[in-house]
């Protein structure tokens, strides 16, 4: 990632930092498709304690693989203890994604590799998304994204 920092400090141990990010993104946002836009600048995005932050999310399923693709949907639920939430991803016109293992080995769909976070760029054909797992990295091109948080839980 360029601004986002996620850096192992030890086992199972990581230091999150989107403060660079953030301060980036007043310049950015304007050259980032309207979905991608509000999807990066939610206020909840990167607050560690919003049940709508990305991070600790774990992927439901591996995308699809065959690009160009005219889009597909990523969805990720909360590891947290809220049963049932989550977070869908809407991708239109994939033009790449690549899946990158630290170790080689298949992507592992587990809570510990859970999503730690993201940034997302303007590129030539819409953006770039790059989402930092315990133990691989998925970046996606395409035209533009969505973003849509199921609701919260009531408490009974």
């Amino acid at each position: 990632m360029k601004y986002v920092v996620v850096e192992r400090q030890g086992r199972g141990s990581f230091w999150h930092d989107p403060s660079a990010y953030l301060a980036a993104l007043p310049d950015l946002r304007t050259s980032l498709p309207a979905g991608a836009q509000a999807f990066a600048c939610d206020s909840d995005h990167y607050e560690f304690s919003s049940p709508r932050c990305v991070k600790d999310l774990k992927l439901g399923a591996l995308p699809p693989t065959r690009f160009p693709s005219p889009g597909f949907e990523m969805r990720l639920l909360c590891c947290r203890g809220v049963s049932e939430h989550g977070l869908t991803l809407r991708y239109t016109k994939v033009a790449q994604m690549d899946v990158v293992t630290d170790d080689g080995e298949p992507f592992a769909l587990s809570d510990y590799n859970s999503l730690r976070l993201d940034e997302i760029l303007p590129h030539e054909i819409g953006c770039s998304h790059e989402l930092r797992f315990t133990a691989a990295t998925i970046r996606i091109v395409c035209a533009d994204l969505t973003a849509h948080w199921d609701p919260l839980p009531q408490p009974h």
